[in-house]
C-alpha cells in the first residue's frame, strides 16, 4: 500500500525489504524518515500481536549515501546503535559498495578447507 518501500524495485518486484535465517532478520529500505516511522509502527504492532519481542538494543542500523547525515534520527526511531560498514551477516561480508576480490578471500579460504576436510 506503499507505506513501505524495498530497495532495488528493477530486480526484484516491491523492492527487497527483508532477508531473514533463523531468528536473524535485515530489513532494507531507501531513505525516507516517514516510511521509517511505517516501518516502526508496523514492527511495533507484530509485537503486540504475534506476542514476540523485538530486542532493539540488540539491533543495529546501517546508513549510507544521504541516510547518513539522518543516522542519528534513524537510530533514536528505532532505538538501536549505529553499525559500521564492513559488516558479516551469516559470515559474508556486507558493504553498501561492490566487494573487492580481496574481501571474499576469507570465504574462500573456509570453502577450500571445507572441501579439503572431505577429500581426506
Amino acid at each position: 500500500m506503499g507505506q513501505i518501500k524495498g530497495v532495488i524495485p528493477h530486480l526484484i518486484d516491491d523492492g527487497l525489504s527483508i532477508l531473514q535465517y533463523a531468528d536473524d532478520t535485515i530489513l532494507f529500505m531507501d531513505h525516507d524518515i516517514e516510511k521509517a516511522r511505517n516501518l516502526k509502527l508496523i514492527l511495533c504492532a507484530f509485537e503486540q500481536l504475534s506476542g514476540l519481542k523485538i530486542n532493539f538494543h540488540k539491533s543495529e542500523i546501517f546508513c549510507y549515501g544521504k541516510a547518513q547525515e539522518y543516522e542519528l534520527e534513524y537510530s533514536q526511531l528505532f532505538g538501536c546503535k549505529s553499525g559500521a560498514y564492513p559488516f558479516k551477516y551469516l559470515g559474508i561480508p556486507m558493504h553498501f559498495r561492490k566487494l573487492r576480490n580481496s574481501d571474499w578471500g576469507v570465504i574462500i579460504e573456509r570453502f577450500e578447507k571445507k572441501l579439503d576436510l572431505k577429500r581426506n
